[in-house]
């Protein structure tokens, strides 16, 4: 595979056997799942992963995931980047009962006789890898507090006429 294309479906036990790696990007826009988690998929996924067979005889697939995306601090309720990094470890697996017997290192991946999607896994371990608060890394104003302050200097800033005023103008006209 050359370091920008990447198959659109993957035969995981065959790239296994034939120790291959994928490494390339893929587009974020197509991600429907991780669309909802976030406020932007704008951009692309870098994946890395080495595909073998260990001394167990797992098929396996280990490697780096990594995205940017988009999402709200929910100190400031402002948008937030936040970069996705993920180090992943699957153990292709066919039934439950091979799940069970997995290397605890891997995470077991159900995988059927027909290929299945990569941008699909892909974008799982983007998913499982969000934290689950977004927050800016440097200290932001929390929101409230933003919103107070921005309440009293408009307060202070526009003079405001005193609502009585017009009751005294008519109890001055009547007199």
């Amino acid at each position: 595979m050359s370091p920008q294309h990447l198959p659109v479906q993957i035969a995981p036990f065959r790239l296994a056997r034939q120790g291959q790696v994928l490494a390339g990007t893929l587009e974020l826009t197509g991600m429907a799942r991780l669309a909802e988690a976030v406020v932007d998929v704008a951009g692309d996924a870098g994946v890395q992963l080495q595909f073998g067979i260990d001394e167990q005889g797992t098929h396996y697939a280990k490697g780096h995931l990594s995205a940017q995306v988009e999402r709200v601090c929910q100190r400031c309720l402002q948008t937030v980047t936040e970069r996705i990094e993920s180090d992943v470890a699957l153990g292709f697996v066919a039934s439950d009962e091979q799940a069970r017997k997995l290397a605890p290192d891997y995470e077991p991946c159900m995988v059927g006789s027909e290929p299945i999607q990569l941008a699909d896994l892909v974008e799982d371990e983007l998913i499982l890898a969000l934290p689950i608060v977004a927050l800016h890394e440097d200290a932001c104003e929390p929101f409230l507090e933003r919103l107070h302050s921005e309440a009293e200097q408009s307060d202070r800033t526009q003079d405001k006429p005193n609502p009585f005023a017009v009751l005294a103008e008519l109890k001055g006209k009547k007199q």
